[in-house]
């Protein structure tokens, strides 16, 4: 899914065929399945406008916005994330609320606001339906803890209830079956994802041994509990050009011996058939070659370490010919 597919799929929320409907469901600590709130009916108008804004302040006004897939995440930023790893169980929720009629009302005799630790919001029209994923912070729940007063006529009071605010921020959608991610800060701190990105690092690091390329590998199974070098990892496996091209170890070796940017970084072992990872620059050089992110410029001859490497579809001079004939 690219951005403008994105943006389609989202356009029936304000041209929709019927009634445009929101529902939303609490995820409580320690209860595996959502709690459906059941809110006022005057006041869903508002809530639901409230979240249609919010779509479009934070997702198709991003103009400059691209999607990747979660595997290649790196530091580029204006970017929004399509799910294509492992689903953590919490986002797997999002596609076992839509549509289902058997969960349970909110129980205010069993249940807390205090306990709502996320929520999902569905929106949905007669021919369409999305799902949103949102944290819920600390301070959207009043009361959970503390000395709470209020106004009560000209005194204050002391408060004793809870209050769940609900703001327009949500991390996650469910849209045409995709799970994008809009908030990848936010996800790195929940879900297990932490877990999720270790295990897929540790098969790029089977990837890596099996091409018998780095004398020391144990310099690089040591970092994979480092998130930030662990998602760089991950990206090996599923996504390298150099793996998928099957670049033969000898012209890896020649590469880096012959590229500024890392001929004097990378070191090698005795007969210089594998590298020897022996500083962490030279691990983080060593990813960004087999990811292909050393680049030449065949116009200027420059040199360019570059993250976005968006393909480009050649077409057959044949086909060019006939289409402008």
């Amino acid at each position: 899914m690219n951005k403008l597919e994105l943006n389609n799929a989202l356009g029936f929320l304000n041209a929709p065929q019927g009634e445009l409907q929101i529902m939303l469901y609490a995820n409580i600590e320690g209860i595996e399945e959502p709690r459906k709130l059941d809110i006022k009916g005057e006041d869903l108008p508002e809530l639901r406008q409230l979240f249609v804004n919010a779509i479009q302040l934070f997702i198709i006004a991003k103009e400059d916005y691209s999607v990747l897939p979660l595997s290649t995440a790196d530091e580029r930023g204006k970017c929004f994330y399509q799910y294509d790893l492992e689903l953590p169980d919490e986002l797997q929720l999002l596609e076992s609320t839509i549509g289902n009629d058997n969960l349970q009302n909110f129980n205010f005799n069993a249940n807390q606001l205090s306990g709502i630790d996320s929520l999902i919001i569905v929106l949905a029209d007669d021919d369409n339906e999305i799902a949103l994923f949102k944290r819920v912070s600390p301070v959207e729940v009043v009361g959970r803890g503390g000395f709470m007063l209020w106004k009560s006529n000209q005194r204050l009071e002391r408060f004793d209830d809870q209050l769940l605010r609900i703001s327009p921020k949500f991390q996650v959608i469910r849209v045409n079956d995709e799970i994008i991610i809009i908030d990848l800060g936010a996800i790195e701190k929940s879900f297990g994802f932490n877990d999720v990105i270790t295990r897929e690092a540790t098969i790029s690091l089977d990837v890596i041994r099996n091409m018998q390329l780095v004398s020391n590998i144990a310099s690089l199974e040591e970092l994979v509990s480092d998130l930030s070098f662990a998602r760089k990892l991950t990206k090996v496996a599923r996504n390298s050009p150099v793996i998928k091209h099957n670049i033969p170890n000898a012209n890896i070796i020649a590469f880096s011996k012959s590229h500024p940017l890392t001929k004097k970084k990378m070191r090698y072992n005795a007969d210089e058939t594998q590298f020897n990872l022996d500083t962490r620059v030279s691990k983080d050089l060593f990813i960004k070659i087999l990811n292909d992110d050393l680049l030449t410029s065949e116009l200027t001859k420059l040199y360019y370490d570059s993250l976005a490497k968006d393909g480009i579809e050649i077409e057959e001079e044949a086909n060019i010919e006939n289409n402008e004939e």
